[in-house]
């Protein structure tokens, strides 16, 4: 049996509260500036969530045939990390004690941070881009079909396999195509599709209806209302945030904020309520935060101020 590393450790000290205040908060400094910390953590998570405390009694003296008496008594509140950790170490170790299922058999995880666009190729060589904020999930060695599980925005350019369909599943939907590129969209309670080259069908999770697109088609669902329309759309400016531009097309700051907070993975908030309808227009590209300060401050004529660390006031020019 494979040893416990200090970093699983952690994470399994975190899911059981055994940590204290300030090693919790250190440990969540951690998380937000090493992503293979976070990765690993997510993946515990995912198997915490999947096996919680209660299931270990159940399984108990199957776990003590396959770990060689290694647990000698009932878990506690004290000491229910160290229980999670060998089952989570005989779990990894290919015991199989369990059964694992769907989304659960992904191995890897890719989490663009706060104001990134992330780019990478999955194992077929299909690629992806993932906006700030955004999650994907896939097994190293894609079986039949290719299966990634979204959480947030990405777009994908898939190679092309005739004998094995590639699948993206969102909490709503799920999008089956062959050899095409797309974006998907899952942060509104408007989640979008939109079809740049190829042919994609959409199952709606909730009732199964499905849809294909065409190219320059976008479908838009409510998961609210289960709504489903389907319109013609411009690629070049629905995915301009792949090439890192933050396309802002006439809006109202009101309307603007949600895409520039999304964007750069701060949160930005208007003090006057007269500036909400104060009308912003740009293609903002490779540009860092002060940058784009500094841009809108010009464009808008208003003066933003640093509230905290990634948190800023936008109040008129003529404020101190």
């Amino acid at each position: 049996m494979q040893d416990i590393t200090p970093r699983e450790l952690k994470c399994i000290r975190y899911l059981t509260n055994e940590m204290s205040k300030e090693d919790r908060s250190v440990f969540e400094i951690e998380l937000s500036i090493d992503n293979e910390l976070k990765a690993l953590y997510l993946e515990y998570l995912n198997i915490w969530k999947a096996y919680p405390a209660n299931d270990l009694e159940l399984h108990h003296e199957m776990i003590q045939q396959k770990i060689e008496g290694k647990i000698k008594q009932k878990p506690s509140s004290k000491n229910l990390y160290t229980y999670a950790a060998v089952l989570l170490i005989v779990l990894l170790s290919g015991f199989s004690i369990f059964f694992f299922s769907g989304e659960s058999n992904y191995t890897n995880i890719k989490i663009a941070e706060a104001g990134q666009r992330l780019r990478f190729k999955l194992p077929d060589s299909s690629k992806v881009v993932l906006n700030s904020g955004s999650k994907l999930k896939y097994t190293q060695i894609f079986d039949n079909p290719r299966e990634v599980w979204l959480e947030g925005e990405g777009f994908f350019e898939v190679t092309k396999d005739a004998e094995r369909p590639f699948i993206v599943h969102t909490s709503d939907m799920k999008i089956k195509v062959l050899g095409t590129s797309f974006g998907i969209n899952t942060f509104s309670k408007k989640q979008t599709v939109s079809l740049a080259t190829g042919k994609v069908n959409v199952v709606l999770k909730a009732s199964n209806d499905e849809v294909n697109l065409l190219p320059n088609e976008q479908l838009t669902y409510s998961a609210t209302t289960h709504e489903i329309t389907k319109q013609n759309f411009n690629p070049e400016k629905a995915m301009a945030w792949k090439e890192n531009i933050l396309l802002l097309d006439n809006l109202s700051l009101k309307n603007a904020l949600p895409k520039i907070n999304d964007f750069f993975g701060v949160q930005f908030s208007i003090i006057d309520k007269t500036l909400e309808n104060q009308r912003i227009t740009g293609a903002f590209k490779d540009q860092n935060i002060e940058e784009f300060i500094s841009s809108m401050e010009f464009i808008t004529n208003v003066k933003v101020i640093t509230k905290k660390p990634h948190h800023y006031l936008i109040i008129a020019s003529n404020e101190n």
